[in-house]
């Protein structure tokens, strides 16, 4: 077949795929520019007939969303520090020690991530009310650390496998201890992958639902995922206001992703190939 015929319908191939991961976000931005009454015609309209920013004002000022925000990345932020320096360092272990029993517990942090979440919501509710972290952001903090732990754990072992050995000998040699040379030799090299780990541990963390449904009771407590779904009411479904509370959701990890998708793609590529 012709190299430019090839060229062309890769060419398309690209923009259709664009079109449907976009598609999504660019619904979202013309429904938050609608009023209620537009929303609600029949035929539904492509394009608002006078475009508004009200539902953002709405969303803003009017609604305490500010605070929903601040509280999610408190919490994310938080969750993604400790995975990170937990996911390394247990990482580091896996690859570089031996140890009874390694493949086997190695294994066992993968499938004890198998189970769904909903089989665990009656203990874990029961021990976070006897521990006092019951509607907290710190057993918020504690609980999203976990929920990317064994995909971080193993993407991270992967990828220390691969960091030559001569390194490790070189820093030994020139009197460094184990911890000394992790820190110092080990992680400066390994930014990708720490970046890979982050971006997927605050995703995780910034997008949960379930748990914080279930463990937050007070208002000034909730997070994002909470917030956009108190646009559904009795009285119905404020489409506007949701459209423009999760424009203003994407913002921060459309950010990230801009700031780190190098190191992202470096990170997962390089995790998967060393592993």
């Amino acid at each position: 077949m012709n190299k430019k015929v090839i060229f062309v319908l890769k060419g398309i191939g690209l923009v259709l795929i664009l079109f449907v991961a976009l598609f999504p976000l660019f619904w979202m931005f013309i429904t938050s520019g609608k009023t209620m009454t537009e929303l609600l015609k029949i035929p539904v309209t492509l394009w608002p007939e006078d475009f508004t920013f009200q539902s953002y004002y709405e969303v803003w000022v009017q609604k305490p969303f500010p605070q929903y925000i601040a509280n999610s990345l408190k919490i994310a932020v938080v969750a993604t520090v400790l995975g990170m320096i937990v996911s390394s360092m247990a990482a580091y272990g896996f690859a570089k020690f031996r140890f009874p029993f390694k493949r086997g517990i190695l294994m066992f942090v993968l499938v004890a991530q198998m189970f769904p979440s909903t089989s665990i919501i009656i203990p874990l509710f029961s021990t976070y009310r006897s521990y006092g972290l019951y509607d907290t952001h710190v057993g918020l903090m504690l609980l999203y650390t976990t929920i990317s732990l064994a995909f971080s754990v193993w993407m991270m072992y992967g990828y220390f496998r691969g960091v030559p050995k001569e390194l490790e000998e070189a820093a030994r040699i020139d009197g460094c201890g184990a911890l000394k040379s992790f820190i110092h030799v080990i992680l400066p090299i390994s930014k990708p992958g720490i970046a890979a780990v982050g971006v997927y541990a605050f995703m995780c963390a910034w997008n949960e639902y379930l748990y914080s449904l279930i463990l937050l009771t007070s208002e000034q407590n909730y997070t994002i995922s909470i917030g956009l779904s108190r646009f559904i009411t009795e009285f119905g479904t404020y489409w506007n206001q949701m459209g423009a509370a999760s424009i203003i959701v994407t913002i921060p990890t459309l950010v990230i992703f801009i700031l780190l998708g190098k190191n992202l793609i470096e990170g997962l590529t390089a995790g998967a190939v060393k592993g």
